[in-house]
């Protein structure tokens, strides 16, 4: 009954990341949830379950390193601050007659899931919580014991699942709400969610600031 602690564990942190958890991703579930309803918002669900996966495992494999070094946190800061920025400004600048005819046309399944899975990997602070979550629970178990590597990979799929849970929560809700509002509602729904990802983007691209200017200050670290 070893698995039963890590299992436990994973849940309750699991609901607590995905309770705080606000970034690209999220406004992408939503608002394809509200599009596309429920099979285009569970593509998206999925595709993000995927992303949050390989990141898991690449850092329970060892190469969360990787993550920490300056240089590949600036570039893919700036990457990803650039690209949301550009998905952020094509939502939120889309009039109303173009917004009705980019509604009318069906998502693509493959659009959809690549959609979630790339926007959940282009969250530069995604990649840095698994790092630090790794690290918290490798402290929360023995490692002289012999279930120990067995008991962190527990405790982190138990975290996924219970993401892919509430994420598929979201998608239910989300469709449940788009079949309530109207175009012109769901017009302005769809203009907050592009100013929102503008935002995070833009705070992607002050931290990609900071570390460039931590980086060159302290001479490459």
């Amino acid at each position: 009954m070893f698995w039963v602690a890590p299992l436990l564990s994973g849940i309750g942190q699991g609901i607590l990341i995905g309770l705080l958890s606000f970034g690209p991703s999220f406004f992408t579930l939503v608002n394809s949830g509200i599009q596309g309803g429920r099979k285009a918002g569970l593509r998206v669900a999925l595709g993000i379950f995927l992303s949050e996966t390989t990141v898991a495992l690449l850092c329970f494999f060892g190469l969360s390193r990787v993550f920490t070094y300056p240089e590949f946190q600036m570039t893919f800061s700036f990457v990803a601050s650039v690209a949301i920025i550009m998905i952020g400004v094509k939502g939120f600048a889309k009039n109303y007659d173009k917004f009705i005819k980019s509604i009318e046309v069906p998502l693509q399944n493959s659009s959809s899931f690549l959609k979630g899975f790339f926007l959940n990997l282009m969250n530069p602070f995604a990649l840095f919580l698994w790092v630090t979550l790794l690290a918290a629970i490798s402290v929360r178990y023995d490692k002289s014991d012999a279930t120990y590597q067995l008991e962190i990979f527990i405790n982190l799929i138990s975290i996924l699942v219970t993401l892919l849970s509430l994420d598929v929560g979201k998608v239910m809700l989300s469709d449940y709400l788009g079949r309530k509002l109207s175009n012109r509602v769901y017009y302005y729904v769809h203009k907050y969610f592009g100013l929102i990802l503008l935002l995070i983007g833009v705070y992607f691209f002050y931290h990609f600031c900071v570390l460039f200017l931590k980086y060159f200050h302290l001479g490459g670290y």
